[in-house]
């Protein structure tokens, strides 16, 4: 009877491991931080033929939209820290407010980006196959991407 007492405290310690384990499975599995490949599915961010352009949205000064004058390795900064950043997907826009910066990525897609640097905020305004609403991402790590874009925009002001 010792042993049968053993065995099933054995059978519910299993039991227990396992649940545990699922649980733990199931919150790592489903976090809501994506890597940029995940958000920009079909970029190759390594390609030659990558394009990048952009703009900066300054209501507070005579020029509102700002071009930004990106140099190859502008370009290539820019690419590599949205590879480097990290996303969490947002349920709603209710919270967001309109952004400043501008940014057309196009490879074999074209992706048109709205960010918003306060917020940290990402929105996908048009992709070529996406015929859903807009798609907002907070960005958890931006790669120093907004410092990066600040600095274009200060010296394609200069320029």
């Amino acid at each position: 009877m010792n042993a049968k007492v053993k065995s099933k405290k054995m059978i519910a310690s299993i039991f227990v491991l396992f649940i545990v384990a699922l649980f733990v499975a199931f919150f790592i599995f489903n976090s809501n931080t994506l890597a940029s490949d995940e958000v920009f599915n079909d970029i190759d961010f390594e390609s030659e033929h990558v394009t990048v352009d952009g703009y900066k949205l300054d209501r507070e000064t005579e020029e509102i939209f700002v071009e930004l004058k990106l140099s190859e390795d502008d370009k290539t900064a820019i690419l590599e820290a949205f590879k480097n950043s990290k996303f969490e997907i947002l349920s709603s826009s209710d919270s967001y407010v309109d952004g400043n910066y501008f940014i057309n990525i196009a490879l074999n897609k074209r992706y048109e980006l709205e960010l918003n640097p306060t917020q940290k905020n990402l929105i996908f305004v048009y992709e070529d196959d996406n015929d859903s609403d807009h798609k907002y991402y907070k960005i958890s790590n931006d790669s120093g991407l907004f410092e990066l874009l600040e600095t274009i925009t200060k010296e394609s002001l200069n320029q």
